[in-house]
Order: structure tokens, then sequence, then C-alpha cells
């Protein structure tokens, strides 16, 4: 297990806790509106990437598609679980799977992608980025939303992360050239900084980029 999977096992029971990671009904909507304009279609099979406890997980499958949610940590698998069996309702639980598994490892094909804070934790996103053009459709649209930080992260971040490349965030201009190198040559971004319905109203840069081919 390496220092950052070990991290989000730490984290998990109080993950939800933390800004940006539960959401509001009013903020839940803030999102699924603001999605509902980045995805040409609303159905088909999703890949959530670094899924955490779900939260952005079920919101996809509120929106109407199939998701498959992955991440490298038990714990948080293990709370997004939980989450989607209490949200069952009178139709059975949400479309969503769960899987302990680090998405360069994934299977299948999927119509989307979504990934959020993910990036910076990865060592290679270029590796990262030709798996995900290896199993999605041509038409898949990725949305990935990335922190830029007020200062370098700090804590049992620093502890964890500081030998990635990414730690502290891309650039913009970084990731658009990684994007376009592995075929996704369509990549724009927007800052959503600052957005309170967006639970992301702090000093940190929020950039949501959307990537297609």
């Amino acid at each position: 297990m390496t220092n950052l999977v070990a991290h989000w096992d730490h984290r998990a029971e109080n993950y939800d806790e933390t800004p940006g990671n539960s959401l509001t009904p009013e903020q839940a909507e803030a999102w699924k509106s603001m999605l509902a304009d980045v995805y040409p279609t609303r159905s088909g099979k999703l890949l959530d990437i670094g899924c955490g406890t779900g939260t952005y997980s079920l919101l996809f499958a509120e929106l109407g598609f199939e998701v498959h949610g992955v991440d490298t940590s038990e714990g948080m698998i293990a709370r997004a679980r939980e989450k989607a069996l209490s949200r069952s309702g009178p139709g059975g639980p949400p479309a969503v799977m769960f899987s302990v598994l680090d998405a360069q490892h994934i299977s299948g094909r999927y119509d989307a992608v979504f990934s959020r804070n993910m990036l910076w934790t990865v060592a290679d996103p270029g590796r990262l980025t030709a798996v995900v053009g290896e199993h999605t459709t041509k038409s898949a649209v990725w949305v990935a939303v990335e922190t830029m930080w007020d200062g370098r992260p700090n804590g049992d971040f620093r502890d964890t992360g500081e030998h990635l490349p990414g730690f502290g965030g891309w650039h913009p201009n970084v990731l658009r050239e990684v994007f376009a190198r592995h075929g996704f040559t369509r990549t724009t971004w927007s800052s959503i900084s600052n957005r309170s319905e967006l639970a992301t109203a702090d000093k940190d840069i929020h950039v949501l980029f959307r990537v297609s081919r």
C-alpha cells in the first residue's frame, strides 16, 4: 500500500465533512445543472475516477448515467457503497457500481468520464490519459475538475504527495498538452472558483476541464 492510499483510507471516515466532498441539496442541484451543460448526453456508461465516497458518482446516477466509480482506497469505496445503499428507493439502489481499482487497470468501454482533484495524485497523467483513451468511445467527454492550491498543500498532504509532479496542482496548459498528446485534442477549461453554490468558495483556484477528441 502506498502512502497516498493509506492517506485516503485514513481520511475515509470523515471525508464527507470537508467542503465539496458532501453536497447539500442546493449544491447538488447546482452541480447537476452545470454538468448537464457540459456533457452532450446524460446516458450511457460513465467512469468516475478517484470517486472517493461516491458523492459525485451518485449525482451522475441521478442525471441518468450508469456509473462505475473506482478508487484505490478500500475505505473510500466502503463508504461509497454504504452511501449508495442508503439511497435505495422503491426502484432499488442507484445505477452505480463501486470498485477498489486503479483506473489504469480498467476494462470495458465508457461513454463519459469524470474526475475531481485526482490528476495531481497521478505520477504519470499521460499514461492514465492513454488508458482512458483506450476505454472510451470516440464521442466520450471527460470532465476533470482540478485545483491549484493557494500555496503548497501542507500537513499530511505534504507528507504523502510532495514527491508527485502534480503536487500543488497542474497548470491548465500542462494538462492540455498531456490530453492532446494522447488523442484528446479538444480541451477547454474555465474557473469555477468562488462559486459557493458548488462548495468551492475558498482561496484556491478550481478549474473545470472539458476534454474530448
